[in-house]
């Protein structure tokens, strides 16, 4: 990997982990909601997904770790913005906590689409991202179907 393609991909696979980090947070206040009801359900899969997708994430830059030069993952200071988490805070209606979970599930998925164009088509990274961008185009769906107010019971697996 050239030197200015490198940085450019350890930007962006941090960002990436910062909001999968976010996700995971931002799940997990939504799970502390009184009366979620099924909604329940979504919200501890949209958790295990963020906890299981950061340590994935974690290995691509592992594995690319030996060409680059940079701070671990870990060191980064991946911080919820106040906005967003006291949003989350101060909603009481499912549809309210679905619109702010699914506007960070849209930047998450940006993200996974302008990181695909640094891997090769068939390596094991690019196709564990497409992965997780199957998996949260899915969870941004079931969050659109809850914020219109018309989520009927949906089944996920835990695994990503």
């Amino acid at each position: 990997m050239e030197d200015a393609k490198a940085s450019e991909f350890v930007l962006m696979i941090r960002a990436l982990w910062n909001e999968q980090k976010n996700r995971e947070l931002l799940y997990l206040e939504a799970l502390k909601k009184e009366s979620m009801g099924s909604f329940r359900r979504v919200l501890s899969q949209g958790h295990v997904s963020a906890l299981l997708f950061q340590k994935e994430i974690r290995w691509i830059y592992d594995y690319f770790k030996c060409f680059l030069n940079d701070l671990e993952l870990g060191d980064t200071s991946a911080i919820v913005s106040k906005n967003v988490l006291s949003t989350i805070e101060s909603a009481h209606e499912k549809e309210d906590i679905a619109k702010c979970l699914k506007k960070t599930e849209s930047a998450t998925l940006q993200l996974y689409k302008s990181l695909r164009s640094y891997l090769d088509k068939d390596s094991e990274a690019r196709i564990m991202l497409e992965e997780h961008l199957i998996r949260i185009s899915e969870f941004y769906e079931a969050l659109s179907k809850l914020e219109r107010g018309n989520l009927k019971t949906i089944s996920y697996t835990a695994a990503a």
